[in-house]
């Protein structure tokens, strides 16, 4: 079980290695983003669907301490994080929380965790794009995904 802000993505767990300190932090993050992308793109139509204009979507690695500490200020409980930490502890698991924000509330956030956090979220998207932060070990990563394909279906 891996949290996310949708109960229908909790019911399985994410193929994943965890870095070493000898490196691979920012594969990791990486992977993080690749292997979330669905649910990230769900937060996005979710937050746009909610009225929220321009939302950033944060991906936040539960067994980060930072992580987890600003999962723990957005709303979500101590008591759920422990569980999602013991339910998805061991090899190749990452509990995770998608959420989406304003992109001034994600730079209030995130921005002081590290020095260039708030001129990464702050920079403007390229067009067709939305921003999507990921803090896990260790660090930050941001990247620009394309917007979600609208369905165009007519029900006669």
């Amino acid at each position: 079980m891996c949290l996310n802000d949708d109960t229908r993505f909790n019911e399985s767990p994410l193929p994943l290695s965890r870095f070493t300190p000898d490196g691979g932090a920012a594969e990791y993050r990486r992977r993080l983003l690749l292997l979330n992308r669905e649910r990230i793109e769900f937060s996005y139509e979710k937050a746009r669907a909610n009225g929220l204009d321009n939302p950033t979507i944060l991906v936040l690695d539960l067994l980060d301490d930072r992580a987890s500490r600003l999962a723990h200020l957005i709303g979500v409980s101590s008591e759920r994080i422990a569980q999602c930490r013991e339910a998805c502890h061991g090899p190749g698991v990452a509990p995770v929380y998608v959420v989406s924000l304003t992109p001034p509330a994600a730079i209030c956030l995130v921005g002081p965790s590290t020095r260039l956090s708030p001129q990464g979220i702050a920079k403007p998207c390229p067009p067709g794009t939305f921003r999507v932060v990921v803090m896990a070990a260790d660090g930050n990563a941001f990247a620009d995904f394309p917007l979600p394909p609208i369905a165009n279906i007519t029900i006669e």
